[in-house]
């Protein structure tokens, strides 16, 4: 984290350098649900994501995260069918949360050529990830960058370390592999954008380690600042964490615990305020 801060720094222009970008911009997602009466959940989510812009070179600052509690509610009636009082329990756990932050810069030598360095990190307890932190140093080159539609590959070396909620003895966390990412955005209508953004990382150590990360966005201006923004965001990882469940025999008597393989596929369906400034 610390090489690719310096790498970083070393990137961005100095207070010398031409600055005949857009300057800083940020836009931030809220989103929040709730239910009460018979069950009862609540889900919070927000994330930022800050740019600053000079002549050649990009800064983007990513973070965020959703989190959802759920209480769940048990009634009981004591006394007789003619004369009873209710005595209700109530449970309440955190059923969902993950979060992540990403810092990403970008320098372009060519038309379409830039190089970057990117490191992010990523906690879903949930998903059996502690903490993930993937570091990246690479290429990217763009296919269009029009006013309508805009189009970008990118290559890169990975560092990748990693700590499980259960460890997995034969991984040892830590890895150096490759990435292929897209990003493709549209502009549908005058205040309509669809956006697609695809990241892939391989496993040098393991082939068979493979994970992707597909984001899918459509978001509606109603304003100069303010938008509704719907996405649907797909994680593959097709050597998923490990979790340890507990082990009964047949006749429902404890037998230890039992390593499995989490499910490979996770999906999250958001609807969001977006503030943009």
């Amino acid at each position: 984290m610390a090489l690719v801060a310096v790498l970083a720094l070393s990137l961005v222009p100095g207070r010398g350098a031409a600055q005949t970008g857009d300057g800083w911009k940020n836009s931030t997602e809220l989103s929040f649900v709730r239910t009460g009466g018979n069950a009862e959940s609540s889900t919070l989510g927000i994330s930022t994501t800050v740019t600053r812009f000079w002549e050649r070179t990009e800064l983007k600052i990513e973070a965020g995260g959703i989190r959802t509690r759920t209480t769940r509610f048990e009634r009981i009636a004591v006394g007789t069918e003619a004369d009873y009082r209710i005595e209700e329990k109530s449970d309440s756990e955190v059923s969902a949360e993950n979060y992540h932050a990403r810092i990403r810069v970008e320098r372009r030598f060519a038309r379409r050529t830039s190089v970057f360095v990117q490191s992010g990190w990523t906690r879903n307890t949930f998903s059996g990830i502690r903490h993930r932190v993937v570091n990246v140093t690479g290429v990217s080159t763009r296919w269009l960058d029009r006013e309508s539609q805009r189009l970008r590959t990118a290559y890169g070396l990975t560092h990748t370390v990693e700590r499980d909620v259960v460890t997995d003895p034969e991984d040892s966390g830590r890895f150096l592999g490759l990435r292929l990412s897209t990003e493709y955005w549209l502009k549908v209508t005058g205040n309509t954008e669809w956006s697609s953004n695809l990241v892939v990382d391989g496993n040098g150590n393991d082939r068979s380690d493979l994970r992707a990360d597909w984001v899918n966005a459509l978001s509606v201006a109603m304003n100069e600042h303010l938008g509704l923004k719907t996405s649907l965001r797909t994680t593959f990882d097709n050597q998923p964490a490990l979790a340890r469940l507990p082990l009964r025999s047949p006749a429902g008597e404890p037998g230890g615990t039992v390593l499995v393989r989490r499910e490979k596929l996770d999906r999250v369906f958001t609807v969001a305020l977006v503030v943009s400034f």
